[in-house]
């Protein structure tokens, strides 16, 4: 799903509230520490005769390197940035909600109005046909409305920003 029209109008609120800002490999880099904490304690203080601990042990900690390294590299080589919400010092937090077809109107309504509380009270489905796609953080809310049609999403009118400053 395409949402730079709605990180566009995230950028463009006053005095740089919010920023694109590539995400953070520190999460990737502890759980990779924890599985090599995983492997030393495998090697140094599992018993020969407890086969099962030490088997799920090895398993377990080459896993947690595994993939703390690869999603690491992979967060470090990307060119994707998230919005930042300097004011709060944290990353916005990405959620997709779907709807019927039938609710697009209500929506766009209560986008207008600001009336987050009615779209909460929606009934959601597990088909994409609308799809509200909402970026949050403690001090702004921003949400795009979509709809999927011919292989791809389009959008329906235009991101809305909340801001609670």
């Amino acid at each position: 799903m395409n949402t730079e029209n709605i990180c566009k109008a995230l950028y463009a609120l006053p005095e740089g509230a919010i920023t694109p800002k590539r995400e953070s490999i520190a999460s990737q880099v502890i759980v990779a520490l924890m599985g090599v904490a995983l492997l030393i304690v495998n090697f140094l203080l599992v018993d020969e005769s407890a086969d099962t601990l030490s088997m799920a042990l090895l398993t377990i900690g080459i896993g947690m390197v595994l993939y703390g390294v690869v999603v690491a590299a992979v967060r470090r080589n990307s060119l994707r940035e998230v919005p930042y919400d300097n004011e709060a010092k944290s990353y916005m937090k990405y959620r997709e909600r779907y709807y019927d077809r039938a609710f697009v109107t209500p929506i766009l309504a209560a986008l207008e109005r600001g009336d987050i509380e009615a779209i909460d009270t929606m009934p959601t489905t597990n088909i994409a046909a609308i799809t509200l796609v909402e970026y949050r953080s403690r001090n702004c809310k921003a949400y795009a409305l979509y709809e999927y049609g011919e292989a791809e999403y389009n959008p329906i009118g235009n991101p809305t920003v909340i801001t609670n400053r």
